[in-house]
């Protein structure tokens, strides 16, 4: 079966990380970028299923990369990892402008997320 191809931009280099260790263990093709301009580069060269996106970085902010993202490669689903939290104000407006999903930060385990990357590939 084939696996979905990953971009994953956060700037905590220890989560990203620990992401690209993960799921290529796994044999995911992943790349990993820690600003947001990186990750634009990576998007546009790897054309990926599936981005992992923090919602604060420095430079562009998730929400608006989201936007970039979606007005570029619309297919690319998006799902969000942070630990931004506004009592679900900022999610709610991310996931009704199209992002897949929302997870907080720490994740309880990156099996889960894997779970959600593999159910966004598939449908």
């Amino acid at each position: 079966m084939k696996k979905p191809t990953i971009v994953a931009i956060d700037d905590e280099i220890d989560f990203i990380d620990m992401l690209e260790d993960y799921f290529k263990l796994r044999g995911y093709e992943i790349n990993v970028a820690s600003k947001a301009a990186q990750g634009i580069e990576l998007i546009n060269n790897k054309k990926p299923d599936i981005v992992i996106l923090d919602l604060k970085m420095p430079g562009i902010n998730g929400e608006e990369f989201l936007g970039l993202l979606k007005s570029k490669q619309p297919k690319t689903k998006v799902v969000f990892v942070s630990a931004f939290d506004d009592a679900g104000k900022t999610k709610a407006r991310i996931l009704n402008a199209g992002a897949y999903a929302y997870m907080d930060k720490p994740l309880n385990s990156l099996k889960e997320l894997e779970k959600v990357i593999n159910k966004a590939f598939k449908g």
